[in-house]
């Protein structure tokens, strides 16, 4: 296989609770497009599904697109103007080249990044996760590459989040744990994850994850602190799901938000839903079949929530989009 790529859902068609899309990048590469591979592109490749960005952000009013084949991040206003891109591609080499077979190989592929955020409440840098160096590299949002590192313990880092005293929270498909790091690299502890996502909140830095109870059928929301001690757990009042995952946990409003398959089948679609502290939820719609992008929802408390739409299959027909979706 030419280069690493792990597949999970994403969006490529819109709900009827969505307005128009505020992000539209072109498939293509070159500034202000991103990169795909796909079977138009590569007749005869072998990975079995196409690629293209993997993750987006949403911090505060600004919108970044990760170019994971490319390997460039790009910023964008809410109102879709591209206003900054740079290149994340290892030092004097791009993202990928071109081999003997007329085959990608990848230098590198962004994963997923999260923000970093200075004293004030601003965003000062990104942290990406390169699954294929096993990297995790930190970029300051002008473009320059601050710092990297690996642990010893990746084995397929796939996820990863930022708390507000800047500890690293990288989940790993392959050693099925999220790692808490330091920004050195420095390990502070590891933690059971079953490929259900996972969100950090509070300036204590709280870590929270999706565990399978199989006596009740249902998820548990587990809290642990910095120390890796459970704090509290809850069960969730929602259907027996397949592949739940939890995006993020608002304090504030006492509720967190995740999305999964029934398990009574794929059907075409998965749920988001909305679920309190307490367990109880509060609101679920459907989203329509996806197409493979890790991250592929997200929110700021300015901006509200947004989702991507795309379908790589068909690029460089379409674009890649970010748009605004309302919860229930």
């Amino acid at each position: 296989m030419k280069f690493k790529h792990f597949v999970l859902l994403s969006l490529f068609m819109l709900s009827a609770n969505i307005s128009s899309a505020d992000v539209a990048v072109p498939y293509g590469e070159g500034a202000g497009k991103v990169d795909f591979f796909n079977y138009k592109k590569y007749p005869g490749l072998e990975e079995p599904y196409p690629i293209g960005p993997a993750s987006f952000r949403v911090v505060g009013d600004k919108i970044w697109v990760v170019d994971s084949a490319g390997g460039k991040l790009m910023e964008y206003t809410s109102s879709g103007k591209l206003v900054s891109e740079f290149s994340v591609a290892p030092k004097g080499k791009k993202a990928y080249f071109i081999d003997q077979y007329n085959m990608p190989t990848c230098n590198m592929f962004i994963e997923d990044i999260a923000p970093a955020f200075d004293e004030y409440g601003k965003v000062a840098s990104f942290w990406l996760v390169d699954s294929i160096s096993k990297k995790i590299i930190n970029y300051s949002v002008e473009g320059d590459r601050i710092s990297e590192f690996t642990y010893s313990g990746f084995i397929q880092p796939f996820r990863i989040e930022v708390g507000k005293r800047g500890h690293l929270f990288v989940a790993d498909k392959g050693s099925r744990s999220i790692f808490t790091l330091t920004v050195d690299g420095e390990f502070i502890n590891n933690i059971r994850w079953e490929w259900s996502g996972m969100a950090v909140a509070g300036s204590d830095e709280k870590l929270y994850r999706l565990m399978y109870v199989h006596e009740e059928r249902k998820n548990m929301l587990v809290c642990t602190n910095l120390s890796g001690k459970v704090i509290k757990s809850q069960l969730l009042d929602v259907e027996d799901t397949l592949n739940p995952t939890l995006w993020w946990v608002d304090e504030a409003k006492k509720e967190c938000v995740l999305s999964y398959t029934p398990a009574s089948g794929f059907e075409g679609s998965f749920k988001v839903v909305r679920v309190g502290l307490d367990g109880v939820t509060r609101g679920e719609t459907e989203i329509p079949a996806p197409t493979n992008v890790n991250r592929f929802i997200d929110y700021s408390n300015s901006s509200g929530v947004y989702i991507s739409k795309c379908d790589f299959y068909n690029a460089p027909d379409g674009k890649f989009e970010v748009v605004p979706f309302r919860l229930p």
